[in-house]
């Protein structure tokens, strides 16, 4: 499976047709559905926390949107990696991509939000030192979610 991580544009600079596929990859990976304004309106710099895997006709594949949270404190906005594109280690590529633009800027945290029920994603996050700081009720369409923190 043919794919790259690049430095991915804002999110308000994306085209009508770039923000359907977004739209879809959410639905797809999240059931959360979006509109064009939400996809637009994600707080998401051009830096090295913003990525997209890009397949070998450069369709987005997978994001990973992250900003600066504060300080010392980088928060993961969005994580998705199409289906199709899942256990080949693109997710661990760009989180190690993430973490070295994070602590390169002087961060040492990363958080993010993840649905109660997304097993895959807790331990995913788990495995690179996160932990559950808090229950979010009704922050997800399909019920729970998780705030999860952690040093990098």
């Amino acid at each position: 499976m043919e794919a790259r991580w690049c430095l991915g544009p804002s999110p308000k600079s994306l085209d009508k047709a770039t923000i359907e596929l977004v739209k879809q990859l959410f639905f797809d990976q999240t059931g959360e559905k979006y509109v064009e304004a939400s996809v637009k309106s994600l707080p998401i710099p051009e830096w090295g926390g913003n990525l997209v895997l890009l397949d070998s006709n450069n369709m987005i594949r997978g994001l990973l949107w992250a900003n600066k949270f504060n300080e010392k404190r980088v928060r993961v906005v969005a994580f998705a990696i199409d289906s199709d594109y899942k256990g080949n280690g693109f997710g661990s590529q760009a989180w190690d991509m993430l973490v070295e633009a994070a602590r390169s800027g002087g961060h040492s945290e990363i958080q993010l939000e993840v649905r109660g029920d997304n097993q895959f994603a807790i331990e995913f996050y788990r495995r690179r030192g996160l932990e559950i700081v808090s229950t979010l009720e009704g922050y997800y369409n399909a019920g729970l979610g998780y705030v999860m923190r952690g040093k990098i």
